[in-house]
């Protein structure tokens, strides 16, 4: 969890130091695009060799190599940098980040015992949420206030890079650290655990994997759709850019309390039902968003789409860890994620397409008939419980 919390940290904090940074340098708006589209080019296409690797060596080297990465990535920030530096630099922290996911979260899957792996995943995505939640804030004060575009000329944000080279030190240290306690099955011994042959396509044609992942990249790239759209609505509708802060945090908030009651409502619902009905639950609070202007009404529909989508990722991580063939959870975590850096690339992209045509109301009306459809086959689903 230390591992998990540092990875956080240290992405989400350094990925917007990252844009100001590039502005400074008179980045272009196509140059930022490349930057940001840069953090998950490289780590799509490595992260199916990477779950490969996890299964035949073990996660101990990627939960060591992947902090490695992101600590040289951090240190090389406090170097006079290029345009060309930062988008290199970019997709080797999407690289680290996803190295360390990936063992992570197959740590996590080799669980034997379910009811403890449930457990594990729920603190795992706790964790997950609160260093989302804080990283941004540590990142913005360390760096300085920085009010507007003009005031990025004048940005510095060395403090924040040796923050984070600090912060992935640590992170460095515990992942090195994992192999002395008994319970790790990270090293050899994962290695040679017996691996059924065909990778990818036996992860796929395990029972209900495709509607695992499908649900697994429609929830996040709502996430990111709701972000990134969200600012554009509220200035559509006069609401300030405090204001829109405060809804994304009650949104967070929202999803941190979903995590911390979910494995009593998977008791109590089962994870099929519970997952298709906070599918249905945020879709229906995203198709109503464009139709409220009022602040109450606004956070009050936040904290439903928050709780619905706050759910998703960790059930489907308990999903597929749940249905994988035992030597093959780490690439059954790689097709995981990477199917979710796919939906981030590919579904924001079509979206903004279609709110360029057809309306701002189109960016939240076309995910929420995507989680709607999601949500149908995941109830549809032959998900052994």
């Amino acid at each position: 969890m230390i591992v998990t919390v540092v990875a956080q940290m240290v992405v989400y904090g350094l990925r917007p130091l990252l844009s100001y940074e590039a502005l400074v340098l008179d980045a272009s708006p196509a140059g930022l695009g490349l930057l940001t589209a840069s953090f998950s080019v490289l780590s799509l296409a490595a992260a199916i060799p990477l779950g490969r690797a996890v299964d035949r060596w073990g996660e101990r080297p990627f939960l060591v190599g992947g902090p490695a990465v992101m600590t040289a990535v951090s240190l090389s920030l406090l170097t006079p940098q290029w345009i060309t530096s930062l988008v290199v630099l970019s997709a080797l922290l999407g690289l680290g980040h996803m190295g360390t996911s990936v063992g992570v979260q197959t740590l996590i899957a080799r669980t034997e015992d379910g009811a403890l792996r449930e457990r594990r995943i729920s603190i795992f995505t706790i964790v997950n949420s609160a260093g989302q939640m804080l990283a941004p804030a540590a990142a913005g004060l360390l760096a300085g206030d920085i009010a507007s575009a003009h005031a990025a000329t004048s940005f510095s944000g060395s403090r924040a890079f040796a923050a984070a080279s600090v912060i992935a030190v640590v992170g460095l240290v515990s992942g090195a650290g994992l192999g002395r306690f008994p319970r790790s099955r990270g090293g050899r011994e994962a290695g040679r655990a017996a691996r059924p042959q065909g990778g990818f396509l036996a992860v796929m044609r395990v029972r209900s994997m495709p509607n695992a992942l499908l649900a697994s990249f429609t929830v996040l790239s709502s996430i990111d759709l709701l972000s990134a759209y969200l600012p554009a609505y509220g200035a559509a509708r006069g609401l300030s850019v405090r204001t829109i802060g405060l809804l994304l945090a009650v949104q967070g908030a929202a999803s941190l309390l979903a995590r911390v009651g979910m494995l009593r409502l998977i008791r109590l619902l089962t994870r099929r039902r519970l997952l298709s009905l906070s599918m249905g639950l945020s879709a229906a609070g995203l198709a109503v968003l464009p139709l409220v202007g009022r602040l109450p009404g606004l956070c009050l529909l936040m904290v439903v789409i928050g709780f619905g989508l706050g759910l998703g990722q960790p059930i489907t991580l308990g999903w597929v860890a749940g249905h994988a063939p035992d030597g093959l959870k780490g690439t059954a975590m790689s097709v995981r994620l990477s199917g979710n850096r796919l939906g981030q690339t590919l579904v924001p992209m079509a979206v903004g397409a279609l709110a360029g045509s057809a309306g701002l109301a189109a960016a939240f009306v076309s995910p929420a008939v995507l989680l709607a459809t999601a949500g149908f086959f995941v109830f549809r689903s032959r998900l052994r419980e």
